[in-house]
């Protein structure tokens, strides 16, 4: 049993790239279509030769304003990062559906803007259909499909917005095969973030309710093939980075996680970590990263 993230400063030993193109291929007035893409890799840096596979994470186009309408709302389609929701002093996201699909975000509805997406990923086996004389045939990968229902940037205070959110997520298994009698086949995810403008930087106060199928990853994408959790989750979370002198910036998180599974084989994690700055100067500055984590078993 262990934490489901890092703390980063220091730890990370790895290096990371993205290589990100795009291009406006239509424009005309207002309306306009966008080709974007993401290609990332990743090396261990322990060679000096080490060959490594790219990732094609992005691929997708984008189309805004072409429904009169909506407008300033934007269509898309492909695979994309899709409003990913994250605390970057440990990597860990709690809102990210990212992966291919399509949907219709910024729809202005004067209050604020709702978003529209679905979205797919594959999960390594969980069913099976019968190729002869009772003989299971296991699929390699069955898909699960999340739709996702945003609705931002609600005023609730000087400086306050609120963000709201709900997932469904459930196992597409293919034509002819079946789910693993137990699968958890489907489940929940809600979210409310409240962002805060302050002291230079931001608050976040983010609040999540999972069941089943979106208790595995906890952050929206779904595992509805898993024999292993049937259940709920929920998460309290309080990060943010803002600045406390003309010197000194500051980041920092709290959060409580609580996944009560069916099978007793759930977790409870809390974890607590500052990072602060010094700056000597405009392009010289000095961070110390100090975290804790502790994560007990179900049973």
């Amino acid at each position: 049993t262990g934490a489901q993230s890092k703390y980063r400063l220091g730890n990370e030993c790895e290096t990371y790239a993205e290589l990100k193109l795009g291009q406006e291929v239509w424009k005309e007035g207002d309306k306009s279509f966008y080709f974007d893409t993401n290609v990332a890799y990743s090396v261990a840096q322990q060679n000096d030769w080490e060959a490594t596979s790219p990732a094609f994470r992005e691929a997708n186009v984008k189309g805004k304003n072409l429904i009169d309408a909506l407008p300033g709302s934007t269509i898309w389609a492909g695979k994309r990062f899709y409003q990913r929701h994250d605390v970057h002093m440990i990597d860990f996201y709690y809102w990210d559906i990212s992966g291919p699909g399509a949907g219709l975000e910024d729809v202005d509805l004067g209050f604020g803007k709702l978003s529209f997406a679905a979205t797919r990923s594959s999960e390594a086996g969980g069913s099976y259909t019968f190729s002869s004389d009772r003989i299971r045939d296991f699929a390699t990968s069955t898909a699960n499909d999340v739709f996702d229902v945003r609705l931002a940037g609600l005023e609730t205070n000087t400086n306050g917005v609120l963000e709201l959110g709900v997932d469904y997520g459930r196992a597409n298994a293919r034509d002819d095969y079946r789910l693993e009698e137990g699968a958890s086949k489907d489940g929940w995810m809600f979210t409310a973030e409240h962002t805060q403008s302050m002291m230079k930087g931001y608050n976040k106060f983010v609040l999540q309710y999972a069941t089943d199928a979106l208790t595995s990853q906890g952050k929206g994408v779904p595992q509805g093939t898993s024999l292993n959790n049937n259940g709920d989750m929920y998460r309290i979370l309080d990060h943010g980075a803002i600045s406390l002198a003309e010197r000194w910036d500051l980041m920092y998180v709290a959060m409580y996680q609580n996944i009560d599974l069916d099978n007793n084989r759930g977790t409870e994690w809390y974890t607590v970590g500052v990072r602060p700055m010094y700056k000597w100067t405009p392009i010289m500055s000095t961070l110390l990263e100090l975290g804790y984590d502790n994560v007990k078993s179900q049973q």
